[in-house]
């Protein structure tokens, strides 16, 4: 058996994967299938179903491992026994790739498990004629309990885990070789042909800088999506929900996961987008100019050039740099959206805000929903430092006392 999983984009755009086996021939797997359409794609995005998919992809091949088919075991009313479920958890948490006995981490894990347990009680009620006849009914319901309790529990304090997001932000080594790398963003390029995605690849970790937006919504601007400054009013960019967009050619379509909303960059930001889209990005052959065409592409010779940047090619551009400049090697997507709420914090300091307008204005610019947890958690920096002020006053007033 060799499975495969092949993503789809239908004509009005939506994102679909079916899996396969290649070995015997071009029809995707009945059950996987009817699953995905039935219970998970009419409430999830695509990279979940994608998810869903590779649980079921581990469950046929342990099924073929251990010489097992699910389907009949369950219409025999066969289900399975500890030990199986034992077998079963170990495989949904093996690591693909490294040496052998490693493991994914406990959250991959945590979130195969949940989803196979929903596929074999799913797979149990659709091959099983009598599923609701009480002991049967006991037999299924009693399977997904012992699958569900291999979840790996939470080990370590929460309340140490919050602390640590709190006080994550960039380097300094790495702030001051970023912010060099936007005064200067062709700093070292010798070939023209290096220009136009040096500077492309400089503003889009400029943007993530400024406005602490996902990498996701960074990929999906399109040039309406760029608003320059005009009439006192600064420069901004418009973020928006755009799940199954069909003006997006890519199959693994990168997706705003907060809510829409408007960002405010700064006018040097202006100025290398203006310059990105007016001089490098119109020189590329073929490249749209609509509202509706993105606003980063690729500059290379070849099949994608002037197609939206996806994902693995923001990654293997963010890599080279880190090669050419090595403070930024901690640096990643989701670090700068940790910074940016660190030198939020730091703003609302200056400028005093009270507690409900930081939490508000925070939720506004990160695209959070009201009282998002994130949003309270981030707050909580600021209570803490008010109660260190206080309590530093306390030990201060007992130190006095001591010397008078």
């Amino acid at each position: 058996m060799s499975l495969t999983i092949k993503s789809f984009i239908s004509s009005d755009g939506e994102r679909f994967s079916q899996i396969y086996d290649v070995e015997t021939g071009g029809f995707p797997l009945f059950y996987a299938t009817a699953y995905i359409a039935r219970s998970v794609r009419p409430k999830s995005t695509h990279e979940t179903q994608k998810v869903h998919l590779e649980t079921i992809k581990r469950i046929y091949e342990w099924e073929a491992r251990e010489r097992i088919n699910l389907v009949i075991r369950f219409q025999q009313h066969q289900f399975l026994l500890p030990a199986e479920i034992d077998s079963l958890a170990q495989h949904l948490g093996a690591r693909r790739r490294g040496s052998k006995g490693e493991v994914i981490s406990r959250g991959k894990y945590n979130t195969y498990v949940a989803y196979a347990a929903d596929y074999l009680r799913w797979l149990a009620d659709e091959v099983i004629t009598e599923a609701n006849i009480t002991q049967i009914r006991t037999a299924i319901d009693r399977q997904h309990e012992s699958l569900v309790a291999k979840v790996a529990r939470k080990r370590g304090s929460t309340s140490a885990r919050e602390q640590n997001i709190i006080a994550v932000r960039l380097p300094e080594d790495a702030r001051i070789d970023l912010q060099g790398l936007f005064e200067d963003p062709l700093q070292g390029v010798m070939r023209h042909g290096d220009k136009g995605p040096r500077l492309r690849n400089t503003v889009m970790l400029r943007i993530l800088y400024e406005t602490g937006m996902r990498r996701g919504e960074l990929l999906s601007l399109k040039l309406g999506s760029f608003r320059e400054s005009s009439g006192g009013e600064g420069a901004f960019l418009h973020i928006e929900r755009n799940h199954h967009d069909e003006f997006d050619s890519r199959v693994r379509q990168p997706v705003a996961k907060t809510l829409g909303r408007i960002v405010p960059i700064s006018a040097d930001a202006e100025r290398q987008l203006i310059d990105y889209r007016d001089e490098w990005r119109a020189e590329i052959p073929g490249v749209g100019f609509s509202d509706q065409d993105f606003l980063f592409v690729n500059h290379r010779a070849g099949p994608p050039q002037g197609k939206p940047v996806t994902e693995t090619a923001f990654n293997s551009a963010l890599s080279n740099l880190k090669q050419t400049f090595p403070a930024l090697v901690p640096l990643h997507p989701h670090l700068l959206r940790h910074d940016w709420n660190y030198r939020f914090s730091q703003q609302v300091d200056a400028e005093g805000l009270d507690f409900e307008t930081e939490r508000e204005t925070r939720e506004q610019l990160m695209g959070w929903k009201p009282n998002s947890s994130m949003s309270l958690l981030y707050n909580q920096r600021h209570i803490q430092e008010r109660a260190n002020q206080i309590g530093r006053k306390i030990a201060s007033d007992t130190e006095k006392r001591r010397y008078k």
